[in-house]
C-alpha cells in the first residue's frame, strides 16, 4: 500500500480507540469525526473475499466488503508495486450499518485507489439498494504500475460522493468496472441532528414571519 498517513484520523479519533493504519485517504470529507458519521478502510491485505475494515469507526454497528472478482480473475497478493490488490471484472459490494434514526438525509464519500484492468477502464459507483449513482468529485494521478500493456500504466485516486434523501439505516455501496481496486476508503454522515431540525424548523418560521411581515 501506498504511504500516506492517514490525514488527521489519528488525531480526530484516538480518543475513541481507533487503531491506527497507512492508507491512500488522501482527500477526507470536511465533516469526518461529527456527530452521526462512520470511517472505514479496506486495504485488501488477504485474499478473502468477505473481509472486515482494516481500520473502522462505526458506533452504529459494524462494515463488511464482499468481493466477486469475476471469472477468471483473482486476488494478486503484490501487483504494480502494491500490496493487496483485486482485479474487478466482478463486483465489490461494502454493507455498512449507519445510523436508525429517520433524518433527512445521508452523504456517503468514497476513496478508490485503483488503475485499469483493460483500455477504457474506470470505477461505476453506486449505491446498490436505492441505484443512486456516484458524483465523481475529484480524480488525481499517483505513480506508475511499472506493468504491461493492456494493464492501467498509472495507479489512479478517484474521489465520489453519493447523496441520499432521506437516509436509510444501512447502506451498500457497490464498485464495479474494469479496473483494479488496491484500497477503498468509505465515510458516512447522516444529517442534520435532530436539534439542528428544529433550529432550521424555528429558523424557517422567523424567516418567514419577517417575510410576512416586511411583504416580501
Amino acid at each position: 500500500m501506498r504511504a500516506s498517513i492517514l490525514t488527521g484520523v489519528l488525531l480526530l479519533f484516538s480518543v475513541v480507540g481507533v487503531p491506527s493504519a497507512q492508507a491512500d485517504d488522501l482527500f477526507p470529507p470536511s465533516w469526518r469525526g461529527q456527530e452521526g458519521t462512520t470511517f472505514a478502510v479496506w486495504e485488501f491485505l488477504t485474499g478473502e473475499e468477505y473481509s472486515s475494515p482494516d481500520v473502522i469507526f462505526n458506533p452504529y454497528g459494524d462494515a463488511l466488503a464482499h468481493v466477486w472478482p469475476g471469472s477468471g480473475d483473482g486476488y494478486q497478493p503484490t501487483w504494480g508495486g502494491r500490496e493487496g490488490v483485486w482485479p474487478l471484472s466482478g463486483v465489490i459490494k461494502i454493507g455498512i450499518d449507519n445510523r436508525p434514526e429517520p433524518l433527512p438525509y445521508k452523504d456517503i464519500w468514497v476513496q478508490i485507489t485503483w488503475t485499469s484492468e483493460e483500455p477504457g477502464g474506470h470505477p461505476l459507483v453506486q449505491e446498490f439498494l436505492t441505484g443512486v449513482r456516484a458524483e465523481l468529485v475529484n480524480q488525481i494521478t499517483l505513480e506508475p504500475t511499472g506493468e504491461q500493456p493492456p494493464a492501467g500504466e498509472y495507479w489512479i485516486h478517484s474521489t465520489y460522493a453519493i447523496h441520499l434523501e432521506p437516509n436509510p439505516s444501512y447502506e451498500i455501496v457497490r464498485i464495479h468496472g474494469k479496473v483494479l481496486v488496491d484500497e477503498v476508503v468509505v465515510d458516512t454522515i447522516c444529517a442534520p441532528e435532530p436539534g439542528s431540525m428544529a433550529l432550521l424548523a424555528i429558523g424557517g418560521l422567523i424567516t418567514t414571519r419577517r417575510r410576512w411581515c416586511t411583504g416580501r
